[in-house]
This record gives structure tokens, sequence and C-alpha cells, in this order.
């Protein structure tokens, strides 16, 4: 039977408790730390719109930069404008986004499975552990096209079951063209493969043909084509097109035979993985009768085709990863819990009550050694960290063995945890010990050494972006490229340097030494 037995008053104070607690660790330390990876590539594109006072064009280091149109980075204006510019600024829009669409997947779940199952839908993919870890602690641009995407998929299913056509193509496509303006092509095949395997499964194919699919597209072009008309003021647009086109091109087929292969088989295994707690229900929902009890709910069969028809595109794909599906993860999330909670298996309290025990033994041995790791050295106030994970796992598990909440939310329980002793460990580390911190350092030094002097990369100069990015916020100008030396200081290689020059710092690029001179014809 399904279980949509309301929580407990218990159970809803805990929810509570855990939710606030998550919520405070997204946001906890998270602009203590430099930025790193895809971060201030990000950041430097929408700080050059502001210094350069264009909106439309975005360029890096000055050069015009066709790999993913602005959306984004207009967020990111808007953020450094309210917050200024800083990591916690550049991080801001990240974390809201997957926020809000665990918001927007719980309000979606309720309408069509009750409130019991939304809760613990939008609960296990705010704590899907790819994200909970890694991605939600970055200013990077997925979980906000996560946030675009995903009510494209919901849309359909909820206007195409009303039979409100029309609301149905004006939002999925104004959203595609959002989808678009943030993360370019890839933004097509979601919307395309859903919504024909929506109308497919409904057998009303043929309203792809009526006016209603056509007025759709057309707000796409009209939005779409209105930004490339506006960047057409400025710069020639066709660079766009070879530079969308190829990038995804070498997504799908780069890497040869043997990556590919295995790529088929790491991908699937790394989406459960990534998919944690939800594949938690797994062992208990394989049986005779699982298509047919999945057929039972439209919403959750509808989610099983749309994942699968989606997912396939970046299972053949070379270069798929877990991020690029992130608007996935709701849906099987969705499919997950459904199937879970209606599974018949007599011992699947049993057994997610000792996965949750399991998780909070260790957990507790995680947080106990905390203080004596080397690693974590720099880290402050360690004991203190310590204490706290201990006594809220201690009291979780005296919850959870007196039965007081149904196993599954101590499983949730247990990654808020995680994620709070994460926000309070791994920022330090990353602020304290990092390559990035390093470069952010070295890039303030450079500042001032060059304050107020021109300052140039000499031809096509390689750096690391985190520097980039530190240089140009603190400088207050763009650093473009120069293909010949000419009064002031340069960026160069070793084998550039001039006759005579003086030497004023150093940094190095993937193993090569790039030098900081300041040249004087």
């Amino acid at each position: 039977m399904l279980n949509t037995t309301p929580f407990s008053p218990f159970e809803k104070g805990f929810l509570w408790f855990f939710l606030c607690l998550v919520v405070f660790a997204f946001y906890y330390q998270l602009g203590i730390y430099p930025l790193f990876l895809e971060e201030p590539r990000r950041g430097l594109i929408a700080l050059e719109m502001m210094m350069q006072d264009n909106y439309w064009v975005p360029t890096q280091t000055g050069d015009l930069y066709f790999r993913k149109p602005p959306l984004y980075n207009w967020l990111l204006i808007l953020s450094y404008k309210v917050f200024g510019v800083n990591e916690w600024a550049t991080r801001f829009f990240s974390v809201s986004s997957h926020l809000l669409l665990g918001l927007i997947t719980y309000l979606f779940s309720k309408r069509y499975l009750g409130n019991a199952l939304a809760v613990l839908v939008a609960f296990s993919y705010l704590l899907a552990v790819d994200i909970l870890v890694y991605f939600s602690a970055l200013g990077e641009i997925d979980l906000f096209y996560a946030l675009l995407t995903t009510p494209i998929l919901f849309g359909i299913f909820h206007y195409g079951e009303k039979g409100s056509y029309l609301k149905l193509f004006l939002l999925v496509y104004g959203l595609t063209a959002l989808a678009f303006l943030t993360k370019g092509l890839s933004a097509l095949p979601f919307t395309g493969i859903s919504l024909l395997v929506y109308f497919s499964w409904k057998k009303r194919f043929r309203e792809l043909f009526f006016w209603r699919h056509w007025l759709g597209i057309l707000l796409f072009s009209v939005l779409v084509g209105g930004y490339f008309y506006q960047y057409s003021q400025y710069e020639e647009v066709s660079g766009w097109w070879t530079t969308l086109f190829s990038e995804s091109a070498e997504k799908a087929t780069g890497g040869g035979f043997s990556k590919w292969i295995n790529h088929l088989i790491a991908f699937p295994l790394d989406t459960l993985k990534n998919l944690l707690p939800a594949t938690f229900f797994l062992p208990v929902i394989f049986r005779k009768q699982i298509i047919q009890l999945l057929k039972a709910n439209r919403l959750v069969w509808y989610g099983v085709l749309v994942f699968l028809s989606n997912f396939a595109v970046y299972w053949l794909s070379t270069e798929g990863r877990s991020r690029y599906i992130y608007p996935l993860f709701p849906f099987a999330c969705l499919v997950l819990i459904y199937a879970g909670e209606l599974s018949g298996v007599r011992w699947k309290d049993k057994y997610l009550r000792a996965v949750s025990i399991v998780c909070a033994g260790l957990m507790i041995i995680a947080f106990a050694a905390i203080p004596f790791l080397p690693s974590l050295e720099a880290v402050d106030n360690r004991w203190v960290i310590t204490g706290m994970g201990v006594f809220l796992l201690t009291v979780l598990l005296g919850i959870t063995l007196k039965g007081r909440v149904r196993p599954y939310l101590a499983v949730l329980a247990v990654l808020c945890v995680l994620r709070i002793g994460f926000s309070f460990i791994v920022p330090q580390t990353r602020e304290k010990t990092t390559g990035a911190a390093k470069d952010k350092a070295l890039a303030t030094e450079f500042a001032l050494l060059t304050e107020g002097k021109p300052l140039y990369r000499l031809g096509d100069v390689r750096m690391s972006l985190t520097v980039v990015f530190y240089l140009e916020r603190e400088r207050g100008e763009v650093l473009k490229q120069k293909g010949e030396f000419s009064q002031g200081y340069f960026f160069c290689y070793t084998e550039d340097l001039p006759t005579t020059y003086q030497q004023v710092g150093e940094l190095s690029y993937h193993g090569e030494p790039i030098h900081l001179i300041r040249y004087t014809p």
C-alpha cells in the first residue's frame, strides 16, 4: 500500500529542524574561499561586461567569448551590484537555484503524489550527494540551468494533462529560450525529446503540427533572435554558431572507441551513486510487478519515459557528465521514492533503518576523527565541530532506534549533518591550503605592484583564470592581450622575454613558467 500517512507532529518538527539546518549549511562560509575550477570564468565574464559597460558581448580577458550565452552572467552582474564583486555573490545564485528547484519539485509532486511523498522527493533531490558535497558549493552554471530546464519537463506534463496546449507551448519554449541563453544548444534536446515522448505516449502527436506549437517556436525565436540581433549591433554573430556546434559535436563524439566503452559502463554507475539517498530504495523496488506499478501513476510513468529518453543522449555521448543531467534528477527521485514507498517488501523499514544506523555510525567515526587528521590542521575549532557532529548524530541514532521517525527520514537527516560538517570544514581548507588560495594571493600582490600602470598579456599567454579574475577585480580593468612589447607591464612566456626587462614576479600554469615583467623601451 502507498505510504501517504501524514507526518506525525514529531516528524514535522524533525523535518523542519533539518531543513533549516541544511539551508543554513548551504550558505555558511560560502564566500570565504577563492574562486576555482570554472567559477572564475563565470565571474570574469560578468566582471568584464560591467567594466566595459557592454552587457550584450561577453568577453574573457578582452577576447570574444562564444561558448556560453550570457544569461547567467547577467544574474552574476545583478548579484555583484547587490552584494559586491566577491565570492559569496558569485555563488549566491547557484545555491539559491538549487533550493528553489527543490521547492518547485515539492509543489509539483504534492499536486500528484500528496504531501508526504512530495516532501521525500524534494528532500531527496536537495540532498543528492553529488550536488550536496560538490556542486552546491560552487558558483557554476549547472544548477541554474536545471532550475530553467526541469520546469520545462514539469510543464509538459502539467498542461498536457489539462489539455492546455497553448500554455504548454508558451511556457516550454519561453523557458527553453532562457535555457538556450544560459547554456546554448544543450537546451534543445531536453525540450525536443520530452515533447516527442509525451505526445507520442499520449497519442496526440498531431498537436506538434498545430498553430499553438508554432506560436511557441515563434516565442523562442523572438527571444533568442532578439539577443543575437542586439549582439550583431556590436560584433559579428557567426562565431557563435561555429563554436556552439563544434562544441556539441566534440562532446558527442570525442575520445575514441575505448573511452566510449568506458563511459557506457561508468556513466550509469556514477548516476546511481550521485542520486543517493534516493537509490537506497533500489533493493526493495525490483519485483515482478514493477512495470505495472510504475504505469499505475501517469506522472511516475511519464517520469520514467522522460528520464530514460533524455538520459540516453548523455549515456551515448563520450563527454557526458553527471552535471549535464541535473534537470533529470527530480524525476529520478520521484520515480525511486514512489516505487520504494509502493514496494510490498516486508523488510523495507528494517533495511532502511539499518542503512540509517550504519550511515550515522560511520559519520560519528568520521566526526570523531576530525581533530586527529593532519590534513585538517588548518581548520579552526575542530573539537567544536567534532562535538557538534557527534552530538547531533547520537541524538539522531536514539530517535531512529526508538522508531520516532520513518527510517528514510533518518537517512535524510544523516546527510543534513554531513553537509553541516562539510560547510564547517571544507571552506576553511579551500581558503587556506589550495592552489586557488595561492593564485588569489599572487593576483593581489601583482595588482599592487602594477597599480595605475598598463598591464597586458603578450600574445596568447594562458594563465589561471583565478589569477586573472582577482587581478582584474583589484585593478578595475580588463587584462587584454597585446602583440608586441610597449611601455608597461607584461605577462609573457620564457621564450618571449625581451633583451632588456625588469623581472617583477612569476607564476606557473600547467607547469610552464609565466613571467611578470616591466618593459621600458
